[in-house]
C-alpha cells in the first residue's frame, strides 16, 4: 500500500523562523512521484501529535535537541534541524535503536537523492 499524501505539522506549531524545504511541501501534497521507484521503503510522517511532544521523544531516543521527524524507515528517523532557518535545513538521520549510528544531509533534496540511490 502506497501512501499519498501526509500532513507536516503546521506553522504555529513549527519554531519561528523555521521554514520547510518547499520540495518536502510539494511532496506532502503528493506522493505519487515516488511511487514509480521500487522499493521505496520510507513512510513520511503525518503530524498527529503535538510537535514539541514528538521533539522530546526524538531528543530522549537520539539524546540531540530540536529534531523535527519527517520520515521513518524501520528503526531509521529522518528530522529537519529545527536551529536551521536557511528555508533548506539540514537533515539528520538517526538509527533509533543505536543512537551513535546516525549520518547527516546538506538538505531534504540531497537526503532524498541519497535514500533513492541506495535502492
Amino acid at each position: 500500500m502506497f501512501q499519498n499524501t501526509f500532513k507536516p505539522f503546521s506553522e504555529d506549531e513549527l519554531p519561528q523562523y523555521f521554514n520547510y524545504p518547499v520540495k518536502y511541501l510539494e511532496l506532502s501534497k503528493n506522493l505519487k512521484p515516488l511511487h514509480s521507484i521500487p522499493y521505496f521503503s520510507w513512510w513520511f510522517y503525518d503530524a498527529v501529535e503535538p510537535l514539541d511532544e514528538i521533539m522530546e521523544i526524538y531528543f530522549s531516543l537520539t539524546g540531540r535537541k530540536n529534531l523535527i521527524v519527517f520520515a521513518r524507515d524501520s528503526d531509521w528517523a529522518a528530522c529537519f534541524d529545527a536551529t536551521d532557518y536557511s528555508g533548506n535545513p539540514k537533515v539528520l538521520v538517526y538509527d533509533l535503536g543505536n543512537r551513535e549510528n546516525h549520518y547527516e544531509k546538506k538538505n531534504f533534496d540531497e537526503w532524498l537523492k541519497f535514500i533513492i540511490s541506495e535502492i
